[in-house]
């Protein structure tokens, strides 16, 4: 691997795209040379997903049994693509409710990164809980961890952060509905929607 995938490059690498010590709304914010980087990358992705849409046509021919959904939501502050594939097994819990389990992949388009997680989910018929994810693993979603992992490499060539990375402060940094002091690598590179 060539590229520096380092916590301190990718912290160098945010910066371009985020102004410092603003909050976004602020005055100065959205007129940046930072933030008109981003809006520029964010409609560049927009206009090329034809490695994405490969992505997704191979976990859905290699994963029959699985529901594969694309999450992405470049047009607002998310910075990654999304694709949540569900289990075929759902779990009958007491009490009528189901717990439904995703494997999860982010891929960002500020650099060749991705994370993965799991993302365990309860519906009853008050609704859905919020879901618990899990950046570590898990024994409930390890073989199609494993599965998912392996295509999304193959495909798009990109490398999985590890977590004490992907977890770095960025204090300086605010991005999305994280505060000014509270954002890590994975809310900049990605996005703070995760479920």
């Amino acid at each position: 691997m060539n590229e520096d995938i380092s916590a301190s490059r990718l912290i160098e690498l945010v910066h371009q795209y985020y102004p410092v010590n603003l909050y976004g709304g602020e005055e100065g914010y959205d007129d940046s040379e930072q933030y008109q980087r981003m809006l520029a990358l964010r409609e560049q992705a927009l206009k090329s997903p034809m490695s994405w849409k490969r992505l997704l046509a191979r976990l859905t021919e290699s994963l029959p049994e699985c529901k594969v959904q694309d999450w992405t939501a470049l047009f607002s502050d998310d910075n990654c693509w999304r694709v949540r594939v569900y289990l075929p097994e759902v779990l009958k819990l007491p009490g009528g409710a189901e717990e439904v389990r995703a494997v999860v992949v982010l891929v960002s388009i500020v650099a060749p990164v991705y994370v993965l997680y799991s993302s365990f989910q309860q519906h009853s018929e008050k609704g859905a809980s919020p879901s618990r994810t899990f950046y570590e693993d898990v024994p409930e979603t390890r073989p199609y961890v494993d599965k998912v992992e392996a295509i999304v490499r193959d495909v798009l060539h990109v490398h999985r952060l590890p977590n004490e990375t992907l977890f770095t402060p960025v204090p300086d940094i605010q991005c999305g509905n994280t505060r000014l002091g509270e954002a890590k690598l994975i809310d900049c590179l990605f996005t703070d929607d995760r479920w």
